[in-house]
């Protein structure tokens, strides 16, 4: 493909994310929280429990803005945070059955959500979709190295 033409598919490409960030940030807000905060929630919930340190990594986000996240969290009393006997300083994050109870009915119904997006296509549509961003992803992370 031509290069004026690669370009017109990023547009597109970003467009796409663009309007897919959009759609998790009006998501969460109809119930009160950032996407940021969706994300979060459903890395607790999902992993039953993580480190601190993987809510900084796996959303990109500054280890200043995951604590002030957490410390909103804490003070609802959706999580609970305890010492990691491998790394002291790097808390265990689970939730709180209050956090569970205002957690899942949220991550449930937009997993049913994400679920009845991807069955509205083929088959083998989705693993053509998944493998592009599996090698655009591997693509992205050697290129990175250099």
């Amino acid at each position: 493909m031509k290069e004026e033409e690669l370009k017109k598919h990023i547009d597109i490409i970003y467009d796409h994310w663009y309007e897919t960030n959009r759609f998790y940030h009006i998501w969460a807000k109809q119930y009160g929280i950032t996407d940021l905060t969706l994300f979060t929630l459903g890395l607790i919930y999902y992993n039953k429990e993580c480190p601190q340190n993987m809510v900084t990594e796996k959303l990109c986000i500054p280890k200043q803005t995951s604590c002030s996240l957490l410390n909103g969290l804490e003070k609802k009393g959706y999580i609970t945070r305890k010492i990691n006997a491998k790394d002291k300083r790097n808390k265990i994050i689970s939730l709180t059955k209050k956090g569970i109870k205002f957690a899942e009915p949220i991550l449930e119904k937009l997993e049913k959500l994400d679920t009845d997006m991807l069955a509205s296509l083929k088959d083998e549509d989705i693993v053509k979709y998944t493998n592009c961003l599996k090698e655009l992803i591997k693509f992205m992370e050697n290129y990175s190295k250099d």
